[in-house]
């Protein structure tokens, strides 16, 4: 077998391979001769069909199996022998070859890039740590209210937590934006959630009434294709709402858990949910420590670019865009995502490289457990945990996550941590996260997670 590598850019490579022609005609010869003693054919004893007629009869067959194989493993043995890490399982591209001819193939792939790792001795964070107050549970419980939330309309101004439905006129510079109008827009008036202008210039007005008002964006907002514009809204009210919520007794608890009886029951219940929720943040505040202190110390110049597209789609899915596989949609979300995306896989390859140098392996029973809280969430958990268990992707998704927890364990036994005091509702603060809409729909995201 004859090898030879040639490095194209970055971290791509082509490896070209030839195998000589008297391998795979070997090959064939003893592929024919473990048939031999199955084949029944009239005037001859099994195991003794002459090689001739079972070339005939099977030749092709077995040529295109051994040609398979052949290409399979010459492929990984080519790999092992070059000392080749792909990113990804290579795609044989043979050429063309007749009976007698050597075979020929070339692939072409991302190698997983070379670094010393450093920064694991030196590694220090900040654990927060938070209190679940009374206070906290009421803030929760009412939230839950509002999730309830009925609105009757009513015929007066507006003011604090109504609910206004308007007709959005958006431009800048004179010049509308893409989408800039819509229709029965839903915002409901928050202070603190809703942006300041909309609270300030909406509250006061009946239905009926018009007002204008510009808005300043700042470059950081994540509203993205309207940082750093000022937008001038021309704002029609059509209809003022007050809301409704319902009262904490039995059938509201009921609603939300019918196994729990009782509102001391009902309170110990969200103050679990509350405690599993800050666990969550506490591990997502130190993981995200982690990241960054490995990242500042493991600087790795050239990143696969496979696992980077991958990030990227990855993050926009997540983000609630259209799986769109067009070129046009993947370079907006490539600029979009881009520089956290090469952050995430950046971060992976260290974890994996601490992985197997310290001889971390996959924890089956981690992986059963985040299967079954998965599958959990749904109304055929055993479905979705046979679907799981069925898909190869899937599954080494779930396994990929599992490892990649099992090494912030490990980096965590090792880490130089300091508990730092803070208040249940700084913790839980949502992230940023950065979306692309038009102004209509700004306005309405500003409260569509009002009390939730």
């Amino acid at each position: 077998m004859q090898v030879s590598v040639e490095q194209l850019e970055g971290l791509e490579r082509r490896m070209t391979v030839q195998i000589p022609a008297d391998k795979i005609d070997s090959d064939i010869v003893d592929r024919l001769k473990s048939l031999s003693p199955t084949v029944k054919l009239h005037g001859f004893r099994p195991g003794k069909v002459p090689l001739k007629l079972l070339k005939r009869m099977y030749g092709d067959k077995v040529r295109q199996e051994v040609l398979q194989q052949i290409l399979q493993s010459s492929c990984e043995n080519a790999l092992e022998q070059e000392k080749l890490r792909p990113v990804s399982p290579p795609r044989i591209e043979p050429k063309p070859i007749k009976e007698g001819e050597a075979l020929e193939y070339s692939t072409t792939f991302e190698v997983l890039p070379e670094f010393e790792m450093a920064g694991i001795e030196t590694l220090q964070m900040e654990r927060p740590v938070a209190e679940i107050t009374e206070v906290n549970i009421a803030a929760t419980i009412e939230k839950l209210r509002w999730q309830q939330v009925t609105w009757n309309t009513v015929d007066r101004p507006a003011r604090q937590d109504d609910r206004v439905l308007i007709d959005v006129d958006g431009s800048s510079n004179g010049v509308d934006l893409p989408d800039g109008k819509r229709h029965n827009v839903s915002l409901v008036l928050v202070e603190g959630q809703s942006r300041p202008e909309f609270l300030q210039n909406l509250t006061g007005l009946q239905a009926g009434a018009a007002t204008e008002f510009d808005v300043a964006y700042p470059e950081d907002d994540p509203v993205r294709n309207l940082a750093g514009k000022t937008v001038h809204y021309k704002i029609k009210v059509n209809s003022v709402e007050e809301p409704v919520l319902p009262a904490v007794d039995d059938e509201f608890i009921r609603s939300l858990d019918s196994t729990v009886g009782g509102m001391e029951a009902f309170h110990e219940m969200i103050r679990e949910n509350m405690e599993r929720e800050l666990q969550e943040r506490i591990r997502k505040v130190i993981k995200r420590q982690i990241m960054e202190s490995l990242l500042e110390a493991n600087p790795i110049p050239l990143l696969p670019q496979t696992l980077i597209k991958a990030q990227i789609a990855n993050i926009a899915r997540q983000a609630g865009f259209p799986d769109a596989d067009d070129e046009k949609n993947n370079q907006f979300k490539a600029q979009l995502f881009g520089l956290e995306a090469r952050r995430r896989t950046a971060f992976g390859l260290i974890l994996m490289q601490l992985a197997q140098a310290n001889g971390i392996e996959v924890d089956e029973a981690r992986v059963r457990s985040y299967l079954s809280a998965i599958s959990s969430t749904y109304e055929e958990p055993a479905a979705v945990l046979q679907h799981y268990e069925r898909t190869p992707e899937l599954m080494g998704s779930i396994r990929a996550m599992a490892l990649e927890e099992q090494v912030v364990d490990w980096l965590l036994e090792r880490a130089q941590i300091t508990d730092k005091p803070i208040s249940f509702e700084e913790i839980m603060q949502p992230e940023t996260v950065m979306v692309i809409q038009a102004p209509g729909a700004a306005a309405q995201q500003a409260s569509s997670n009002d009390h939730a």
